[in-house]
């Protein structure tokens, strides 16, 4: 054990120290309020014993539908964060579009209005914030987590409802596990006129309207503050309520045979069957095959479709709650949209790529899994963490729905001036033996058309960049990225900046070619038309920022939305002159392998059609 390991105190010891420091502040801050005549920011920092973060993400429901985990590649960094201090949200319409737009960031970028404006609220919020974080740890302090819509100007269905066109919370307990220590951040917000229980037990009058639904505050650009009433409860007793909920997550996180897992352990490793091949999970199941005829890109009634023997969806009636391994048995898989019109989708973009309105249009479907129980994301978070330890992993809990995926793409990283970013563009599958798998790389990196669209997402990146940028880095030549099922073209690309936010970052670089397609403009009008559903968080900026405006944004790709017994998995494509629709739908199909296969999806389960 380190010596900074003998001296984290045990959580039991916290909560006398803690219940009073918070009660402390949250006095001051109250005072602050009263005076500024505007919210007070509280933010306190204690080290502590170490806690699995998944476990902690998982029994923290019992608590708060409030839940968001973000661990990054390789288990470096890991946060959970708990319950709602505030939530800071922009919704779609004329208040989403309004305010100032970033420099530089022009008027296709869809975020251009609404990051700054975010930005800008959340500067303001954090103004003469009482912080009390003696570590000075990355990570910690005052940070909001949570994502932008993909493109706000888009009309949300109802998949997407509680995801907003931005909404970024300050929880009430933020966990953070990185560089050997695990550290607690308690946060608070005392809006003006607005008086906890126990103040108004002592005499102290309730504020008009502030009732049973908390505190709002409205800020330029359309930007709204909420304090969610259980957030305006006594600090103390709050606190030690999460110091409760901890000491029983790390029991269950130690207890073994728990699914506790550590991500600063051995990387999860290709299964024997080569880099193409996924591990057995848990109970023994393997993952899904490669896609092909019996994969996720299956014909209609291929062998191994779930259900009846005649293989139509829903219409399997003998079909139990759980299959093998634990996990709920399917009922059905439906494509959106389904092969033929994929392949349309694909002709009418080959065909405005010919007449030169584009020069690459990035086409999104779904997956529509329908199983006869609850599927279980804590168990799909565990699975990926293991199997893709190269990724991002990270999951945002609203209430009954959950958002959740791998990603390997990094959007933006701003830690004191250093700007990081990378192209990811440019794929193709791991090979069954090493043999194959080496050739398959070796026709990856020569391939022009692959190294083409890799090199217009470098070109955007660094004329995007260049500009804020005292200094960058581009390499001349990608390098590979190489994950358990798929290999991409890979390009890092580092810098240094003043005086910008990660939100402002994003304004500027969201969506990059990699994302949407270039023009940025015509792409996303294609998108609007063609695609027929919105796209939502996925494919969109998701991560964090603290209060000097540092932080990390993936790119929520290779994701999906799960709801009780139902999931919507999304994957997408590159389209480039050349390219080809039945390529692009197994592309997709393979992308879409991992949550499906963290789920529980049997191997071999095909799709169908969008008309079923």
């Amino acid at each position: 054990m380190t010596p900074l390991a003998r001296e984290v105190p045990r959580l039991a010891s916290l909560t006398g120290p803690v219940s009073r420091d918070l009660d402390r502040l949250h006095a001051r801050a109250r005072d602050q309020a009263r005076r500024g005549r505007r919210p007070a920011v509280v933010s306190f920092t204690v080290a502590a014993e170490d806690l699995d973060p998944i476990a902690l993400w998982e029994g923290a429901a019992i608590l708060t539908h409030e839940r968001a985990l973000w661990s990054a590649p390789g288990g470096t960094m890991a946060m959970v964060a708990l319950g709602a201090a505030a939530v800071l949200e922009a919704g779609p319409g004329p208040d989403a579009a309004a305010g100032p737009e970033a420099a530089g960031a022009g008027p296709a970028a869809p975020l251009a209005a609404i990051a700054p404006a975010l930005a800008s609220a959340w500067q303001a919020l954090c103004e003469g914030a009482l912080i009390d974080a003696p570590h000075g740890v990355w990570g910690t302090g005052p940070v909001v987590v949570g994502g932008f819509a993909f493109d706000p100007q888009e009309a949300a269905d109802s998949l997407w409802a509680g995801f907003p066109a931005a909404r970024f919370v300050l929880p009430e307990l933020l966990v953070t596990r990185t560089g050997g220590g695990t550290w607690l951040t308690f946060n608070r917000v005392v809006v003006p006129g607005v008086v906890t229980a126990a103040e108004r037990g002592a005499g102290t009058p309730a504020a008009a309207g502030a009732g049973g639904e908390g505190a709002g505050w409205v800020f330029p650009g359309g930007i709204r503050l909420r304090v969610p009433a259980a957030a305006t409860t006594a600090a103390g007793e709050r606190g030690r309520r999460w110091l409760s909920l901890l000491a029983v997550a790390s029991t269950a996180g130690r207890r073994p045979g728990s699914g506790g897992t550590d991500p600063r352990g051995p990387a999860g490793a290709p299964g024997p069957g080569g880099p193409g091949k996924a591990e057995a999970g848990p109970g023994g199941r393997a993952g899904l095959q490669l896609a092909g005829a019996a994969g996720l890109g299956a014909a209609p009634g291929a062998p191994g479709w779930p259900g009846s023997a005649g293989g139509r969806e829903g219409s399997g009636s003998s079909a139990r709650p759980h299959g093998a391994g634990g996990f709920p048995s399917l009922l059905g898989a439906r494509a959106v949209p389904g092969r033929d019109e994929w392949e349309a989708m694909l002709g009418a973009a080959l065909d405005a790529i010919g007449r030169g309105e584009l020069a690459k249009v990035v086409l999104a479907r779904r997956l529509h899994l329908r199983a006869a129980a609850a599927f279980d994301p804590g168990t799909a978070l565990r699975r990926l963490q293991a199997g893709y330890p190269e990724c991002f992993i990270f999951a945002v809990a609203r209430d009954r729905t959950v958002f959740l995926g791998a990603t390997p793409e990094r959007l933006v990283r701003l830690r004191d001036r250093r700007v990081e970013t990378a192209a990811v563009a440019g794929s193709t599958a791991r090979g069954a033996t090493p043999e194959a798998d080496a050739a398959l790389a070796r026709e990856l990196l020569a391939s022009p058309k692959e190294r083409e669209e890799h090199a217009l997402v470098v070109r955007m990146l660094r004329d995007t960049l260049g500009p804020v940028c005292r200094v960058l880095d581009v390499p001349a030549e990608p390098r590979l990225l190489q994950l358990r099922n798929v290999q991409h073209l890979y390009t890092p690309i580092t810098g240094v900046v003043d005086g910008a936010t990660v939100p402002e970052l994003v304004a500027r670089l969201h969506p990059t070619p990699a994302l949407g397609g270039w023009p940025r403009e015509r792409a996303l009008a294609f998108i609007r038309r063609w695609e027929g559903g919105s796209r939502g968080w996925y494919a969109a900026p998701l991560g964090w920022f603290d209060h000097r405006g540092e932080g990390e944004m993936a790119v929520a790709i290779r994701s999906g939305v799960v709801r009780g017994p139902e999931a919507w998995l999304f994957a997408g494509c590159g389209v480039v002159a050349g390219s080809d629709p039945g390529r692009e739908w197994q592309e997709t199909a393979l992308k879409l392998q991992p949550l499906a296969a963290a789920l529980g999806v049997e191997p071999g389960a095909p799709e169908v059609d969008h008309g079923g």
